[in-house]
């Protein structure tokens, strides 16, 4: 390759780590002062170690290929190796990625390989941190959108692919107002401005590729990718939550319905008080509006005579059979009307709550 005193004159001055070493028994020959930077061994220590030692315990599986081919001849000219997970390690024991590149030589007679040394770490770890980026980007569930400051598309994972139905090469020409409602378009510049200065959220229509309009929340900021500033949208099908709401409000109505215009009296006990009753418990209790009874004692509606018994009543368990009682409620303007009431205890709430069902009834003798 050269004299001696060209290659110390190359390891004096090059800031790259290089070691030499004996292709046959591979023991280390020479190391120049910036590998005794990076490495942290003595000069000494060097001496008496061989090429593997530079290399963790761990990874000694892996080193045949490495060294046994410019050991056998096969490789006989300069060798770049970047085999990604190659690693070396420093005299504290820390270990960090490496790319070689290695050139045969002449050595103070021997047979040897003069390695230059590349420390890859932080490129590895960006590749590592990159492929997790892109896995989490990629499995998200949420529909996920890299735009330009003008609402251009560069970048969107799986699910924005499912869900608007094209094909990635083609989304990736498009503009966010693409896949908007068109109802909608007046507000993409706006919210596209508020989303580079503070990030948003909002609600809006977003559209298939078949023309399907489904509805979404939308979560965007902005980000830095590679130096670059990029708009990140995050985009929430809400087309499920939505009909559950429709669905819960459609129960809920005929709920209420079937309370309200229930012709019996129907209250929800808690704890001996009411929490709610309907229009015909009012009317039996004496009440205009049965908002005026929520938070009232039941037992204050009933005749003294049968206060122990409403007492009974609200003191069923869940699981129990309906208790059943013939009781008279209490009159302002005349006699007291006797009723015919029925209790059953029910979760509500994480505690127990008690649904009379009350009806007038035949007077006792």
């Amino acid at each position: 390759m050269g004299t001696e005193d060209d290659v110390r004159h190359l390891f004096e001055t090059n800031p790259q780590p290089i070691f030499v070493y004996d292709v046959n028994t591979l023991r280390i020959l020479a190391v120049n002062e910036a590998f005794l930077a990076e490495y942290g061994f003595a000069r000494e220590e060097l001496e008496k170690m061989d090429a593997r030692q530079l290399h963790p315990p761990e990874d000694a599986g892996q080193l045949g290929p490495l060294y046994e081919a410019s050991r056998s001849g096969v490789f006989k000219g300069s060798r770049k190796v970047a085999s990604p997970g190659m690693r070396h390690r420093r005299k504290d024991g820390s270990a960090f990625h490496v790319e070689t590149l290695s050139s045969p030589m002449s050595f103070e007679g021997f047979d040897a390989q003069m390695v230059v040394v590349r420390d890859v770490s932080d490129r590895s770890r960006l590749a590592v941190l990159e492929a997790r980026n892109r896995a989490l980007f990629d499995h998200s569930r949420d529909i996920l959108l890299l735009l330009t400051w003008d609402g251009r598309i560069v970048d969107a994972n799986r699910a924005a692919i499912r869900a608007y139905g094209y094909p990635r090469e083609e989304l990736v020409h498009l503009k966010v107002s693409d896949l908007r409602d068109p109802a909608t378009l007046p507000e993409v510049d706006r919210q596209i401005e508020r989303a580079q200065h503070d990030g948003i959220f909002f609600e809006t229509r977003h559209r298939r590729r078949d023309g399907d309009i489904f509805p979404v929340e939308v979560s965007s900021t902005t980000i830095d990718v590679s130096g670059e500033r990029l708009l990140l949208s995050v985009v929430r099908d809400t087309s499920d939550r939505r009909k559950a709401y429709e669905d819960q409000r459609g129960a809920d109505s005929r709920f209420q319905l079937l309370v309200e215009e229930a012709p019996e009296g129907l209250a929800l006990v808690r704890n001996g008080r009411i929490i709610h009753a309907n229009p015909a418990f009012a009317l039996l209790a004496g009440a205009t509006d049965p908002g005026q009874l929520s938070g009232a004692a039941l037992a204050d509606f009933f005749a003294a005579v049968d206060r122990v018994e409403v007492a009974r009543l609200v003191s069923v368990r869940t699981g129990q059979p309906p208790s059943e009682r013939q009781l008279r409620l209490r009159s302002a303007s005349g006699p007291d009307i006797p009723v015919a009431v029925v209790a059953r205890a029910a979760p509500f709430e994480g505690s127990t709550a008690v649904i009379l069902a009350v009806r007038k009834a035949a007077a006792k003798s």
